[in-house]
């Protein structure tokens, strides 16, 4: 098994009740004194509160849940969302790791939470691992007023899990733990769920198996594991011994590459069968802009409809396509294919599209016969040129007519970061 272990010194850093704790700070407040929890009064009673401020996490206030389970709390702040603010204060801590690691060894995880690997700056900033962290989270705290906690790890898994399972415990936010720690640290983690890369589904199947700890799964067979599991069994058996051989500059994370890209939407009020399809235009629309620019497309599109209250129901189903694509053209004509089996006319409330089976985008693949090679990278280029469009001067710079439709939502989604009111 050592054969497997590198030695690296990498940080995982997390903002603090992120969302919250900009709230804060933009108010001139104390994130650690504040009552303010992060919501959307005006979508109403089901609206979900998205953070809630430190000082409300001490008092076991749950991170998730509606306003209309929110408690009676004294002088509360509830801010509306702006995620356009948050967006703008993460990309700030980012310049700030920038200044301490170059970006090959910056790998950003998700807005409020990063891997940096200070293998090659311990010896210029004369600091141990765990003095560079305290700098670099004092740094951040001084520059945005946003309070981080940060796990250091041999590998990115176990800072991860330092971070996750003890970092958040201590006093000063931060916790460290090496190959040596697997055994009484990781083994000891139950249930799986807790695990990181475990959630229920997965726990449930390895249950099956007659496995209920993290100390069970480093016993289990890995011949087993891959056989039930493939390629995620092994890296699970690897897992359980604290051993992830990713290497941040070598274009590698402990995160596998994205096996999906989907959309989903519930609509503010029921569609019936002549304006669903243009609102499958458009989320296909999104979907397959997402697929570009990872330089991707994939090959099943899956399409779920769920029926107004009144009636119920509702479908899910997927198709393969005959080639990969990241075309909405292709896309949108598998849809209307499964729409055209599989779609009872009622009045439509939810609708969710996923693509799947991607791999790298390939122009020079031959598509038919009778179809040129070039074709295809010719219609890229121009989907690419509308992308482009779109990056630099905003998404309602250029559009299909059609989304000026009464019943599309698209334009009127471009408003919204991440769901929410930029």
């Amino acid at each position: 098994m050592d054969q497997y272990k590198i030695y690296r010194h990498v940080l995982c850093i997390d903002l603090k009740s992120f969302y919250a704790s900009v709230e804060c700070a933009l108010r001139g407040l104390d994130p650690f004194k504040t009552p303010l929890i992060v919501a959307d009064k005006s979508r109403g009673g089901g609206s979900i509160v998205l953070a809630i401020s430190p000082f409300l996490k001490a008092q076991g206030l749950p991170s998730r849940f509606r306003l209309h389970a929110l408690p009676s709390i004294p002088n509360l702040i509830i801010a509306k969302p702006r995620m356009h603010e948050y967006l703008r204060v993460s990309r700030d801590v980012i310049e700030i790791y920038l200044n301490f690691v170059s970006r090959e060894d910056l790998h950003i995880y998700s807005i409020d939470e990063a891997f940096l690997d200070v293998t090659a700056y311990l010896k210029y900033y004369r600091k141990t691992s765990s003095e560079l962290a305290q700098t670099i989270l004092d740094t951040i705290l001084k520059k945005t007023k946003i309070p981080a906690t940060c796990g250091i790890g041999d590998n990115m898994l176990l800072s991860k899990l330092a971070l996750d399972l003890e970092s958040k415990k201590n006093a000063s936010g931060i916790a460290k733990w090496h190959y040596s720690d697997v055994e009484k640290k990781i083994w000891s983690i139950k249930p799986l769920s807790n695990m990181w890369g475990i959630g229920p589904r997965l726990e449930k199947r390895l249950n099956a198996l007659n496995i209920y700890s993290v100390y069970d799964l480093a016993h289990a067979n890995i011949k087993t594991l891959k056989r039930q599991f493939g390629l995620i069994g092994e890296e699970l058996y690897y897992h359980a011994h604290g051993i992830d051989m990713s290497v941040i500059s070598e274009g590698f994370g402990m995160i596998r590459h994205v096996k999906s890209v989907g959309l989903g939407q519930t609509l503010f009020r029921d569609y019936s069968a002549d304006m669903v399809p243009q609102i499958m235009l458009e989320m296909i629309d999104e979907v397959a802009e997402k697929l570009r620019f990872m330089n991707q497309e994939g090959q099943t599109l899956h399409l779920f409809m769920r029926y107004s209250k009144a009636y119920g129901g509702g479908f899910s189903r997927q198709i393969k396509l005959e080639h990969p694509t990241s075309d909405p053209r292709d896309l949108f004509q598998a849809a209307w294919h499964l729409m055209g089996q599989h779609y009872d006319d009622l009045p439509v409330r939810q609708i969710g599209v996923r693509v799947t089976q991607l791999r790298l985008y390939q122009p020079f693949e031959q598509i038919s016969l009778f179809q040129q090679m070039s074709q295809k990278k010719r219609r890229m280029a121009y989907l690419k040129a509308l992308d482009q469009i779109k990056q630099r001067y905003g998404q309602k710079a250029i559009h299909r007519l059609s989304y000026l439709f009464e019943h599309g939502t698209a334009l009127e989604r471009t408003q919204y970061v991440g769901g929410h009111h930029g």
